[in-house]
């Protein structure tokens, strides 16, 4: 003789069965295509150019090179201001922090 929780999911399997066969709950999904990029001028670089930095205050140490990894070395006033490369959207530092001389 079958148990109560057994008849109970058996019926609850069936039902939850018929409700997705009826397509019970789900809405109709339309989505629109993405709009097509902007046009790109002729005479823009691809890819674009890396960033050029900031200019260096009076203060800043001698440049430590004009590349690093083959990436332009440019000078940021992130963490008090400090040469470095943009490589793959990160920063990396090549000089110390002018304002404490720490990393």
């Amino acid at each position: 003789m079958p148990s109560i929780k057994t008849t109970l999911a058996a019926i609850a399997a069936a039902g939850g069965m018929t409700a997705a066969a009826l397509g019970v709950g789900a809405g109709l999904a339309v989505s629109q295509p993405p709009p097509p990029p902007p046009p790109r001028p002729a005479e823009a670089p691809w890819p674009p150019p890396p960033p050029r930095g900031e200019i260096p205050p009076p203060n800043a140490p001698p440049k430590t090179a004009e590349f690093f990894l083959n990436e332009p070395v440019v000078w940021t006033s992130m963490w008090g201001g400090r040469w470095g490369v943009w490589k793959n959207g990160q920063f990396i530092t090549l000089s110390s922090n002018i304002v404490t001389g720490g990393g």
